[in-house]
């Protein structure tokens, strides 16, 4: 598993109210056959919040891919883009590319 943290959660509300955590870090958003969308965020529960409602400017791409979970990873501030591109390289997200 490429995310430092192996546990994954329904993306859904009761989802990511349940686990997604309010801190720095990177997360990503996936069905059964494919890595949908690697995102990177101040605060994962609200950003996770913003794909789930469709208030992003990726959550359409997401929407059409039929998520199903989505994993998160804490990481600094300084670090999450970096962390988040090396994910993206790895992982060849549809929504990302």
């Amino acid at each position: 598993m490429p995310f430092n943290n192996a546990v994954k959660n329904a993306f859904s509300e009761a989802g990511i109210l349940a686990t997604a955590p309010r801190t720095s870090g990177v997360y990503g958003i996936f069905n059964a056959n494919e890595w949908i969308y690697i995102g990177e965020a101040g605060d994962m529960e609200a950003r996770l919040f913003d794909h789930l409602r469709g208030v992003s400017d990726q959550s359409t791409r997401i929407w059409e891919r039929n998520p199903t979970g989505f994993i998160c990873e804490a990481c600094p501030a300084q670090s999450r883009v970096s962390r988040e591109n090396s994910l993206v390289a790895e992982l060849y997200p549809s929504a990302n590319l």
